[in-house]
């Protein structure tokens, strides 16, 4: 088959399967349409499936909008997942206006949230990223004021901490948060290219890197990951990829293209790791999610599919009838992908939920194991 092509593949339940090859990338992307309105379809609402190397990605909904304030997003930067289904979102706003951190859950309910613009305690100026202690207690970090901020898991106000400079302990525009399984918080340091850990009080206790595209060597880095067994990932943005260190900082694995060109990043801010040992990293530059297996092989990558507005958005297209309109006029393909995808999170579901800042919204997938294609005589 011709890469990019689609050919059906059976019947079920009233739907038709529909599979695009791409023999660059060796997966498969997986249509499925109403066989009652099939012709329509194929212009409109669809589901679709990604499948590659034994493992299937399957869309499922998104949550969000574009609002300064309340019910949705402003330029999102991290998010974290929280305890009975709670989910944090750090909207990083634009000037003096949008800073805060929502509580979501992943059906669409908002529960509030807290936080502004500001230099006083309780506010953040830049706020890049956030991540929980075991405590549940949220921690942020601030780019600009170089310190991390505390809050109670309901948005009191509690501490902060950090002191600007390039010293042992000190901080330059930090960005990345993620705690290990000792309760220590680790912080990518970006504009001093490397990493600090800390106590959740602010001690220092050991950090690694420096500036530079050797192997071990940062650029900017932004997002971290620690997996179960405290090795840190960390999303190498300058270098255009994902280097995983043990948590004394000896460089394990690399994450980058491959020898055939295929798993390229542009750009990397955020990664992640499922219950499998795949890899997921927004390749921010690109506008997609690269998958890769444990020992940094490519897998395939997540474009995005939000073929559906989210509840939010689409209680505001409802009150607006010359919108709706204006939609079904306008080939809507472009606002179903990823657009800048800044951080993503799996959760205890091997659900792969990834944010995007210039859409102000989460996409959300579900990850299929033991998947074994049928053999068919076409």
């Amino acid at each position: 088959m011709t890469s990019g092509a689609s050919i059906p593949l059976w019947w079920t339940d009233g739907w038709v399967l529909m599979r695009s090859q791409s023999s660059a990338e060796n997966s498969s992307r997986w249509h499925s349409y109403d066989r009652s309105q099939l012709i329509p379809a194929v212009r409109g609402h669809h589901m679709l499936t990604t499948v590659a190397a034994g493992r299937v990605y399957d869309y499922s909904h998104c949550i969000g909008m574009y609002s300064q304030s309340g019910q949705g997003f402003w330029t999102p930067q991290d998010f974290v997942l929280g305890k009975n289904g709670r989910v944090y979102v750090l909207s990083r706003g634009v000037e003096q206006l949008g800073q805060r951190i929502s509580k979501i859950n992943l059906e669409s309910e908002f529960q509030g949230q807290f936080g502004s613009f500001g230099g006083e305690d309780g506010r953040f100026i830049w706020p890049r990223s956030l991540d929980l202690d075991h405590d549940g207690r949220v921690f942020v970090s601030d780019e600009y004021s170089n310190r991390i901020s505390v809050f109670d898991p309901e948005g009191a106000f509690r501490y902060h901490w950090g002191r600007t400079g390039s010293g042992q302990g000190e901080l330059n525009g930090p960005s990345g948060l993620a705690f290990d399984s000792n309760d220590n918080i680790w912080v990518v340091d970006s504009m001093n290219h490397r990493a600090q850990r800390f106590s959740s009080t602010g001690e220092f206790q050991l950090g690694f890197g420096q500036q530079g595209a050797n192997d071990g060597q940062l650029e900017m880095p932004w997002g971290i990951f620690i997996d179960r067994q405290d090795d840190i990932y960390i999303a190498d943005w300058g270098n255009n990829r994902v280097q995983k260190f043990s948590p004394t900082g000896e460089l394990l694995v690399k994450f980058e293209e491959s020898s055939t060109g295929v798993g390229s990043l542009k750009g990397p801010s955020g990664v992640a790791v499922d219950s499998d040992g795949d890899v997921y990293v927004t390749d921010w530059g690109n506008h997609r999610v690269q998958i890769y297996d444990t020992d940094g092989q490519y897998i395939t990558a997540l474009v995005g599919d939000a073929q559906q507005p989210s509840p939010w958005t689409q209680t505001y297209i409802d009150a607006n009838p010359e919108y709706i309109k204006a939609r079904r006029r306008a080939d809507m393909e472009p606002e179903w992908r990823f657009r800048r995808p800044v951080a993503v999170n799996v959760d205890a579901d091997d659900r792969i939920i990834v944010l995007e800042s210039y859409r102000h919204r989460l996409q959300i997938y579900n990850k299929l194991k033991d998947y074994e294609e049928h053999s068919l005589n076409l």
